[in-house]
Protein backbone atom coordinates (compact mmCIF):
# COMPACT_ATOMS: atom_id res chain seq x y z
CA UNK A 1 0.00 0.00 0.00
CA UNK A 2 3.09 2.18 0.80
CA UNK A 3 4.63 2.11 -2.42
CA UNK A 4 0.99 2.55 -3.96
CA UNK A 5 0.35 5.85 -1.82
CA UNK A 6 3.87 7.41 -2.80
CA UNK A 7 2.97 6.53 -6.34
CA UNK A 8 0.13 8.27 -6.51
CA UNK A 9 1.54 11.08 -4.54
CA UNK A 10 4.57 11.23 -7.36
CA UNK A 11 1.60 11.20 -10.01
CA UNK A 12 0.11 14.54 -8.30
CA UNK A 13 3.34 16.00 -8.12
CA UNK A 14 3.43 15.31 -11.75
CA UNK A 15 0.56 16.75 -12.69
CA UNK A 16 1.73 19.59 -10.58
CA UNK A 17 4.86 20.61 -13.06
CA UNK A 18 2.70 19.42 -16.09
CA UNK A 19 0.24 22.27 -15.26
CA UNK A 20 3.19 24.80 -14.72
CA UNK A 21 4.69 24.05 -17.76
CA UNK A 22 1.09 24.19 -20.17
CA UNK A 23 1.26 28.16 -19.47
CA UNK A 24 3.89 27.83 -22.02
CA UNK A 25 3.95 24.91 -24.05
CA UNK A 26 1.90 22.69 -26.10
CA UNK A 27 0.05 19.37 -24.74
CA UNK A 28 2.23 17.17 -27.63
CA UNK A 29 5.30 18.93 -27.19
CA UNK A 30 5.22 18.04 -23.41
CA UNK A 31 4.51 14.63 -24.03
CA UNK A 32 7.11 14.40 -26.01
CA UNK A 33 9.34 15.65 -23.96
CA UNK A 34 8.12 14.30 -20.78
CA UNK A 35 8.61 10.84 -22.46
CA UNK A 36 12.64 12.08 -23.52
CA UNK A 37 13.39 13.38 -20.52
CA UNK A 38 12.59 10.16 -18.73
CA UNK A 39 13.82 7.29 -20.80
CA UNK A 40 17.49 8.27 -19.90
CA UNK A 41 16.63 7.41 -16.16
CA UNK A 42 14.96 4.49 -17.21
CA UNK A 43 17.96 3.22 -18.97
CA UNK A 44 20.18 4.04 -16.44
CA UNK A 45 18.62 2.14 -13.80
CA UNK A 46 18.07 -0.66 -15.99
CA UNK A 47 21.91 -0.82 -16.57
CA UNK A 48 22.51 -0.55 -12.94
CA UNK A 49 20.42 -3.03 -12.15
CA UNK A 50 22.66 -5.44 -13.89
CA UNK A 51 20.61 -5.01 -17.54
CA UNK A 52 19.14 -8.65 -17.86
CA UNK A 53 17.30 -8.52 -20.91
CA UNK A 54 13.82 -10.22 -20.38
CA UNK A 55 12.24 -14.05 -21.10
CA UNK A 56 10.67 -14.21 -24.96
CA UNK A 57 7.21 -14.41 -23.36
CA UNK A 58 7.69 -10.37 -22.07
CA UNK A 59 7.71 -9.05 -25.38
CA UNK A 60 4.03 -9.74 -26.67
CA UNK A 61 2.15 -8.27 -23.69
CA UNK A 62 4.55 -5.44 -22.90
CA UNK A 63 4.36 -4.45 -27.04
CA UNK A 64 0.42 -4.19 -26.62
CA UNK A 65 0.96 -2.40 -23.26
CA UNK A 66 2.85 0.21 -24.98
CA UNK A 67 0.54 0.18 -27.81
CA UNK A 68 -2.17 1.07 -25.23
CA UNK A 69 -0.01 3.49 -23.50
CA UNK A 70 0.35 5.41 -26.95
CA UNK A 71 -3.22 5.39 -28.17
CA UNK A 72 -3.84 6.35 -24.48
CA UNK A 73 -1.06 8.90 -24.72
CA UNK A 74 -2.88 10.47 -28.07
CA UNK A 75 -5.84 10.44 -27.47
CA UNK A 76 -5.67 12.29 -24.03
CA UNK A 77 -3.98 15.34 -25.85
CA UNK A 78 -7.09 15.17 -28.15
CA UNK A 79 -9.54 15.50 -25.91
CA UNK A 80 -7.78 17.70 -23.80
CA UNK A 81 -7.74 19.64 -27.52
CA UNK A 82 -11.38 19.56 -28.15
CA UNK A 83 -12.86 19.25 -25.14
CA UNK A 84 -13.41 20.77 -21.45
CA UNK A 85 -10.74 19.98 -18.95
CA UNK A 86 -13.74 19.29 -16.16
CA UNK A 87 -15.32 16.46 -19.01
CA UNK A 88 -11.74 14.89 -19.49
CA UNK A 89 -10.56 14.37 -15.81
CA UNK A 90 -14.24 13.62 -14.82
CA UNK A 91 -13.67 10.41 -17.35
CA UNK A 92 -10.24 9.54 -16.43
CA UNK A 93 -11.80 8.41 -13.12
CA UNK A 94 -13.03 5.25 -15.08
CA UNK A 95 -9.62 3.88 -15.47
CA UNK A 96 -9.58 1.79 -11.96
CA UNK A 97 -12.77 0.31 -12.93
CA UNK A 98 -11.33 -1.08 -16.02
CA UNK A 99 -8.13 -2.17 -14.16
CA UNK A 100 -10.47 -3.57 -11.82
CA UNK A 101 -12.47 -5.32 -14.26
CA UNK A 102 -9.71 -6.85 -16.39
CA UNK A 103 -7.84 -8.18 -13.27
CA UNK A 104 -10.23 -10.17 -11.74
CA UNK A 105 -11.51 -11.59 -15.31
CA UNK A 106 -8.03 -12.13 -16.45
CA UNK A 107 -5.32 -12.09 -13.32
CA UNK A 108 -8.24 -13.67 -10.74
CA UNK A 109 -7.59 -10.98 -8.64
CA UNK A 110 -11.22 -10.26 -7.20
CA UNK A 111 -11.98 -6.94 -4.66
CA UNK A 112 -13.57 -7.04 -1.82
CA UNK A 113 -16.91 -5.36 -1.43
CA UNK A 114 -15.53 -2.54 0.66
CA UNK A 115 -12.75 -2.14 -2.26
CA UNK A 116 -15.76 -2.11 -4.90
CA UNK A 117 -17.57 0.56 -2.88
CA UNK A 118 -14.80 2.89 -2.63
CA UNK A 119 -13.83 2.81 -6.73
CA UNK A 120 -17.76 3.44 -7.29
CA UNK A 121 -17.22 6.55 -4.45
CA UNK A 122 -14.50 7.90 -6.56
CA UNK A 123 -15.61 7.39 -9.90
CA UNK A 124 -19.29 9.37 -8.72
CA UNK A 125 -16.90 11.66 -6.42
CA UNK A 126 -15.22 12.40 -9.62
CA UNK A 127 -18.02 13.80 -11.47
CA UNK A 128 -19.17 15.46 -8.23
CA UNK A 129 -16.61 16.98 -7.71
CA UNK A 130 -15.52 18.37 -11.40
CA UNK A 131 -19.54 19.50 -11.43
CA UNK A 132 -19.98 17.54 -14.59
CA UNK A 133 -22.72 14.54 -16.17
CA UNK A 134 -21.99 12.34 -18.80
CA UNK A 135 -23.06 13.37 -22.11
CA UNK A 136 -22.53 11.59 -25.41
CA UNK A 137 -22.79 14.46 -27.12
CA UNK A 138 -19.80 16.20 -25.34
CA UNK A 139 -17.20 17.26 -27.80
CA UNK A 140 -14.21 14.60 -26.27
CA UNK A 141 -15.88 12.79 -24.37
CA UNK A 142 -15.04 9.42 -26.18
CA UNK A 143 -11.45 10.08 -26.82
CA UNK A 144 -11.39 10.72 -22.75
CA UNK A 145 -13.18 7.63 -22.40
CA UNK A 146 -10.79 5.67 -24.89
CA UNK A 147 -8.18 7.24 -23.11
CA UNK A 148 -9.49 5.81 -19.55
CA UNK A 149 -9.93 2.04 -21.02
CA UNK A 150 -6.25 2.54 -22.95
CA UNK A 151 -4.74 3.18 -19.13
CA UNK A 152 -6.98 1.50 -17.43
CA UNK A 153 -5.61 -2.09 -19.32
CA UNK A 154 -2.07 -1.45 -19.75
CA UNK A 155 -1.92 -1.37 -16.27
CA UNK A 156 -3.08 -4.85 -15.81
CA UNK A 157 -1.09 -6.28 -18.89
CA UNK A 158 1.71 -4.35 -16.77
CA UNK A 159 1.81 -6.18 -14.11
CA UNK A 160 1.21 -9.54 -16.49
CA UNK A 161 3.91 -8.62 -18.48
CA UNK A 162 6.25 -7.66 -14.86
CA UNK A 163 6.20 -11.69 -14.46
CA UNK A 164 8.47 -12.03 -17.21
CA UNK A 165 10.90 -9.15 -17.54
CA UNK A 166 12.38 -6.47 -15.09
CA UNK A 167 10.59 -3.03 -14.11
CA UNK A 168 13.64 -0.59 -15.32
CA UNK A 169 13.22 -2.54 -18.55
CA UNK A 170 10.30 -2.38 -18.73
CA UNK A 171 9.90 1.05 -17.80
CA UNK A 172 12.31 1.77 -21.09
CA UNK A 173 10.21 -0.51 -23.27
CA UNK A 174 7.08 1.19 -23.15
CA UNK A 175 8.65 4.81 -22.59
CA UNK A 176 10.21 4.09 -26.04
CA UNK A 177 6.92 2.68 -27.81
CA UNK A 178 4.99 5.69 -26.52
CA UNK A 179 7.81 8.63 -27.37
CA UNK A 180 7.76 6.91 -30.82
CA UNK A 181 4.18 7.07 -31.53
CA UNK A 182 3.49 10.68 -30.07
CA UNK A 183 5.92 11.84 -31.73
CA UNK A 184 5.35 10.41 -35.24
CA UNK A 185 1.41 10.49 -34.77
CA UNK A 186 1.39 14.32 -33.57
CA UNK A 187 4.43 15.27 -36.02
CA UNK A 188 5.96 16.76 -33.22
CA UNK A 189 9.68 18.54 -33.46
CA UNK A 190 11.67 19.04 -30.39
CA UNK A 191 14.23 22.06 -30.89
CA UNK A 192 17.00 22.82 -27.61
CA UNK A 193 15.68 26.02 -27.80
CA UNK A 194 11.75 25.94 -26.68
CA UNK A 195 12.86 24.38 -23.68
CA UNK A 196 15.81 25.75 -22.07
CA UNK A 197 14.29 28.47 -20.78
CA UNK A 198 12.58 26.40 -18.23
CA UNK A 199 15.28 23.61 -17.18
CA UNK A 200 14.25 23.80 -13.86
CA UNK A 201 10.78 22.98 -13.93
CA UNK A 202 11.52 19.80 -16.72
CA UNK A 203 14.38 18.82 -14.37
CA UNK A 204 11.55 18.08 -11.61
CA UNK A 205 9.13 16.83 -14.27
CA UNK A 206 11.88 14.03 -15.14
CA UNK A 207 11.85 13.25 -11.55
CA UNK A 208 8.35 12.88 -10.46
CA UNK A 209 7.44 11.30 -13.10
CA UNK A 210 9.93 8.70 -13.37
CA UNK A 211 9.46 8.21 -9.39
CA UNK A 212 5.79 7.55 -10.25
CA UNK A 213 6.69 5.18 -13.25
CA UNK A 214 8.65 2.68 -10.71
CA UNK A 215 6.55 3.11 -7.74
CA UNK A 216 3.63 2.04 -9.86
CA UNK A 217 5.09 -0.50 -10.93
CA UNK A 218 6.26 -2.11 -7.72
CA UNK A 219 2.83 -1.59 -6.50
CA UNK A 220 0.94 -3.59 -8.90
CA UNK A 221 3.27 -6.21 -8.21
CA UNK A 222 2.21 -6.21 -5.25
CA UNK A 223 -1.56 -5.70 -5.12
CA UNK A 224 -4.43 -5.66 -7.43
CA UNK A 225 -3.97 -2.70 -10.38
CA UNK A 226 -7.54 -1.51 -9.94
CA UNK A 227 -6.52 -0.63 -6.14
CA UNK A 228 -3.76 1.60 -7.16
CA UNK A 229 -5.58 3.56 -10.49
CA UNK A 230 -7.99 4.10 -7.69
CA UNK A 231 -5.52 5.45 -5.35
CA UNK A 232 -4.06 7.31 -8.17
CA UNK A 233 -6.69 9.12 -9.56
CA UNK A 234 -8.29 10.28 -6.27
CA UNK A 235 -5.30 11.68 -4.93
CA UNK A 236 -4.66 13.35 -8.55
CA UNK A 237 -7.73 14.84 -8.39
CA UNK A 238 -8.23 16.02 -5.46
CA UNK A 239 -4.78 17.25 -4.58
CA UNK A 240 -5.39 19.31 -7.82
CA UNK A 241 -8.09 21.15 -6.86
CA UNK A 242 -6.41 21.83 -3.34
CA UNK A 243 -3.46 22.97 -4.88
CA UNK A 244 -5.26 24.74 -7.42
CA UNK A 245 -7.01 26.73 -4.27
CA UNK A 246 -3.49 27.10 -2.20
CA UNK A 247 -1.01 27.84 -4.70
CA UNK A 248 -2.99 29.35 -7.78
CA UNK A 249 -5.53 31.09 -5.52
CA UNK A 250 -8.56 29.10 -7.25
CA UNK A 251 -11.91 29.14 -5.64
CA UNK A 252 -13.71 26.03 -4.23
CA UNK A 253 -16.88 25.89 -3.81
CA UNK A 254 -19.31 24.35 -0.79
CA UNK A 255 -19.75 21.49 -3.26
CA UNK A 256 -16.87 21.13 -4.49
CA UNK A 257 -15.29 20.71 -0.31
CA UNK A 258 -17.89 18.42 0.23
CA UNK A 259 -16.81 16.39 -2.93
CA UNK A 260 -13.61 16.40 -1.86
CA UNK A 261 -14.25 14.79 1.32
CA UNK A 262 -16.35 12.71 0.00
CA UNK A 263 -13.41 11.18 -2.36
CA UNK A 264 -10.96 10.80 0.40
CA UNK A 265 -13.38 9.22 2.39
CA UNK A 266 -14.12 6.60 -0.70
CA UNK A 267 -10.07 6.59 -0.62
CA UNK A 268 -10.07 5.89 3.10
CA UNK A 269 -12.75 2.79 2.11
CA UNK A 270 -10.19 1.23 -0.61
CA UNK A 271 -7.37 1.11 1.36
CA UNK A 272 -9.66 -1.02 3.88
Amino acid sequence: MLFAMLSALSWAGFDFCRKKLAAYYSAPLMSVVFSLSVLPVFLVLWLYAGAQLPTVEYFLPASVSGLLAAVASVSFIRALAIGKIAIVLSMLSFTPVCSALLAWLWLNEPLTTAQVLGIVGIVGGSFWLMGTRFKATESGIWHALLTSLCWGFSIVIDKYALQYGDKAFHATYITVIVLSATALVLGVRVKAADIQKHVGWWGLSALVFSSAVILQLVAIELMQPGIVEGLKRSVGITSAMLLGAWVFKEQLTIKQRVAIIFMLLSTLILLL
